[in-house]
């Protein structure tokens, strides 16, 4: 039992770290430009991923819509069987792959580039693929993994949240957005229920 306890004190202490390292990690310039293309795509920013990485896709989808950027999380078995008709010049595509040559993703690429689609890549192998073909690359520049054969998206998957979740804290700081503006977004839950006490005075 107390060995266990040591082994997720562990893990909490290696997130913690990792973290922290963000700020050394990514300069602010690349920050400045992620920025950029997040506020300036004028279309949908469609994100992208497989496995864990998928998952993570969702979520940033979700918070980006959260703060009224229109974006929406794109299934890559289903982009290669049609859904990469949807996709324009003016959206943008954000492409999360730590190896950055999943098959899945990278038979993407000549279709993306046919349609003049902006690739954002987050990846951890600037010599990959999909680096390659991204005229922005974002990293976590994760050191080591939680799990004991570092081989799963554990820590690297903590920090591409964190990273996301801060470029969506700094676009609402930018925009104005307000209560108001989260409640029309997000009636539901206990969010939009305590906004509405707060607006009723209640």
């Amino acid at each position: 039992m107390k060995h266990a306890w040591r082994q997720a004190a562990g893990v909490w202490r290696l997130y913690s770290e990792a973290l922290h390292g963000l700020e050394h990690h990514l300069t602010a310039p690349l920050w400045t430009a992620l920025l950029a293309e997040l506020r300036g795509c004028q279309g949908k920013i469609v994100v992208t991923g497989v496995g864990t990485s998928g998952i993570a896709a969702r979520k940033i989808a979700h918070m980006l819509a959260c703060v009224e950027r229109p974006a929406i999380y794109l299934n890559p078995t289903d982009a290669a069987h049609g859904d990469l008709g949807f996709l324009r010049a003016d959206d943008l595509l954000i492409m999360i792959s730590r190896g950055g040559n999943s098959d899945e993703l990278t038979r993407l690429l000549p279709g993306l580039a046919a349609k003049k689609v902006p690739l954002i890549g987050v990846t951890e192998n600037p010599d990959s693929a999909i680096a390659g073909a991204a005229r922005l690359v974002i990293s976590t520049g994760v050191q080591r993994e939680a799990d004991p054969l570092n081989m799963l998206a554990t820590t690297s998957i903590m920090l591409l949240l964190a990273i996301f979740d801060a470029a969506c804290v700094c676009l609402m700081s930018e925009s104005g957005y307000s209560e108001e503006t989260l409640l029309a977004v997000h009636p539901g839950g206990d969010v939009g229920l305590t906004l509405r006490q707060k607006k009723s005075g209640g």
